[in-house]
């Protein structure tokens, strides 16, 4: 085989796995949100609100917003049973030091991490935010690995707020 016909055939190779792309995410369940991580409530939307808010507060978390959606959208007569209402929270212990730094400030685009609440009309009550580690590789390694901590530890207030009794 010619060797313009081998780079050929190798170039097909990388055209035909991104055309597979679209074909897998429309295939994908519901559930399977890979940018975002949900987690289902076992109590209503005010008690787990409450309940995250103290977790995150207990844990060292920042709330610097408070952001309560479901108002705004009833407002236009979109309404989100039980309610829709996003935290905006930060980590100095992560954020400061690449916030300080001007090689890694760009982070800042990221910042603050989104927690949000909202009602389903099943009834049930959801928390969702941004799966941070699923990006971590894309990032170098100091950034990196400051967003895999931060994850982690938003990952653990969220656990430990919805298995609270």
């Amino acid at each position: 085989m010619k060797l313009s016909q081998t780079l050929a055939k190798l170039l097909l190779i990388p055209a035909f796995a991104m055309m597979a792309l679209p074909v897998a995410a429309q295939t994908s369940s519901p559930a399977s949100h890979a940018i975002v991580l949900e987690d289902v409530s076992p109590v209503d939307f005010a008690t787990t609100l409450s309940k995250l808010k103290q977790q995150f507060n207990t844990d060292g978390w920042n709330i610097v917003a408070e952001i309560d959606l479901g108002a705004r959208l009833a407002k236009k007569n979109v309404i989100i049973p039980g309610g829709l209402v996003i935290l905006e929270l930060t980590s100095g212990k992560y954020a400061v030091p690449l916030l300080k730094n001007d090689e890694t400030r760009y982070i800042s685009a990221l910042m603050p991490c989104s927690v949000s609440v909202y009602g389903m009309s099943d009834g049930r009550v959801m928390v969702s935010r941004m799966n941070a580690g699923m990006t971590v590789g894309m990032m170098e390694p100091r950034v990196g690995e400051a967003m895999k901590k931060s994850a982690a530890q938003l990952d653990e207030s969220i656990a430990r707020a919805l298995s609270s009794r």
